[in-house]
């Protein structure tokens, strides 16, 4: 019997909800609900009311109009101290950790009990940590330093101090951006075992095979208006896709038509670092997009990173279009035309408070230089960036506006224009569509097969099955700081799956 049918309780009931911003209606008249043992999958575009829904929920937002009622109750008070006592908790992409602390005591952070005389009690910390451990099946020390451990782990503390909390409705934003297809299946099974317990849970995601794998119903929201809930088992991908913008011609990844590769571009021999890379060997030619797939903490972001320059102690020959760059700092690699879309865009690919003209200009400002040496052209500074905003369709106000302001695909759209316009022979990519909607994950792919068409090289990280599977040439897998031997040609998301399982379990079993 499928969760639609079963009558399970309510947990969350939302009734007309409406919130304005000034005189933009962000949310208009929204219902929605969360039972005991579901997972109800929140779909939509970036700018589309997700966030803000979820907002409200927590108290985080007031909402103008409508009502929230937790067990049928109405909430006495608007606040996030409201919502946690009454057992609504969410885990955001950016976890609210102390990394300097352990695992146990980060799930009774400002909770702590005490004994007579007012001291911690750390036997009961201890003991009750271990029992929520155990309770969920992680493999967490409890001793361990937050800091210390990969970012999945940190994901499954976040999951414990909800329920340690008492939560019955856990809401998940992206969960799995971070995770490799390993951890994913220990997440589901963590999903699966809430559900058994009557746990609520709200999932935030842009990836629809996975929300098809693990909810029972969804709910999308397009330009502020709400449409569902529906069974996932009585709903398709592509009705999925046609009700939140666009036909799904548009997002399921297109054959892609084979590419001759040209020379080679960039060659690496024996690339290692004092902590993660091993005698990495590679090539990529123009022309050609090769994947590297592997499991978080198998080296590949290290390796994006070396070999962009911004690991010191980074040792072995790198070669860009036959020069060696592999003793150069960042600025002439960039220089040598290589570019490097980073894992945290906000963090690293922006520069969050200058304007969106501005970041675009960064790698470019040699081009945009007026006859004054050093004289910055604001007019060729915003004719650059208005090119490339209508070529990549980035949705904003005007060239001045912050790039903080945008939201997470079109601010990846920016940190693409600022490389295009620099026109690499090497195009590194690391996580390239994390954290953005369906559409902009198709605008985005589109993207980097024309740059291969035009003969750019594209070395592809990403953790998006499909992506691999849909725009890769060649594979190679990454474990444990290595490349393993010999390549593939991706023929689907489902082997490129079962090959990491494999590696897992051997690396596992080392």
């Amino acid at each position: 019997m499928s969760a639609a049918d079963n009558p399970l309780p309510t947990l969350v009931s939302m009734r007309g909800i409406v919130k304005r911003f000034g005189a933009n209606t962000v949310l208009r008249n929204v219902d929605f609900e969360v039972r005991g043992g579901e997972v109800h999958a929140l779909l939509g575009e970036n700018g589309a009311g997700k966030s803000t829904l979820m907002k409200v929920l927590l108290g985080i937002h007031a909402p103008d109009e409508g009502t929230i009622l937790v067990r049928g109750e109405p909430l006495a008070s608007i606040s996030t101290r409201a919502r946690l006592e009454a057992g609504v908790a969410m885990i955001f992409q950016e976890l609210s950790l102390v990394p300097a602390m352990s695992v146990a005591d980060n799930l009774f952070l400002g909770r702590e009990p005490l004994l007579f005389g007012g001291r911690i009690d750390r036997r009961r910390i201890r003991r009750e940590a271990d029992e929520l451990i155990a309770g969920q099946g992680f493999a967490l020390d409890p001793d361990a330093l937050v800091e210390d451990l990969p970012f999945a782990a940190r994901q499954q503390v976040e999951i414990l101090k909800a329920l340690s909390r008492g939560a019955s409705v856990i809401v998940m934003d992206e969960p799995t951006s971070s995770l490799t297809v390993r951890e994913e299946e220990v997440l589901h099974a963590t999903i699966a075992q809430l559900r058994a317990t009557g746990i609520g849970v709200v999932y935030i995601s842009h990836r629809m095979s996975e929300i098809f794998r693990v909810a029972d119903r969804l709910s999308i929201i397009k330009d502020g208006h709400i449409q569902g809930p529906f069974a996932t088992e009585q709903i398709t991908i592509p009705e999925v896709s046609r009700l939140m913008a666009r036909s799904a011609s548009v997002v399921v990844m297109k054959p892609k038509a084979r590419r001759e590769p040209g020379e080679i571009v960039l060659e690496v021999v024996d690339l290692g670092t004092a902590r993660k890379l091993r005698d990495v060997g590679l090539a990529v030619r123009a022309g050609e997009i090769v994947g590297i797939a592997g499991l978080v903490g198998s080296g590949r972001s290290t390796l994006a990173k070396a070999l962009f320059g911004l690991i010191p102690d980074a040792r072995g020959d790198v070669q860009l279009s036959g020069r060696e760059i592999g003793a150069l700092a960042t600025p002439p690699r960039i220089r040598a035309g290589m570019a490097l879309v980073p894992e945290d865009r906000r963090a690293e690919g922006l520069v969050a408070q200058h304007s969106l003209a501005a970041n675009v200009a960064l790698p470019n400002l040699a081009e945009l230089t007026s006859r004054w040496p050093g004289v910055l052209s604001w007019r060729r500074e915003t004719e650059m960036f208005l090119s490339f905003r209508d070529a990549l369709h980035i949705a904003c106000r005007e060239p001045g506006q912050p790039a903080s302001e945008l939201s997470g695909g079109n601010q990846q759209k920016v940190v693409f224009a600022k490389w295009f316009a620099s026109n690499p022979k090497l195009l590194i990519l690391d996580e390239p569509t994390a954290g953005v909607d369906v559409n902009a994950k198709a605008e985005m792919r589109t993207l980097v097969l024309r740059a291969a068409e035009k003969g750019m090289a594209v070395l592809l990280i990403t953790s998006e099955l499909d992506e691999l599977a849909g725009l890769a040439d060649r594979l190679i897998y990454m474990v444990d700081g290595r490349l393993v031997p010999g390549e593939a040609t991706p023929r689907g998301e489902e082997e490129i799956r079962t090959v990491l399982q494999q590696l897992a379990t051997i690396h596992e079993a080392a």
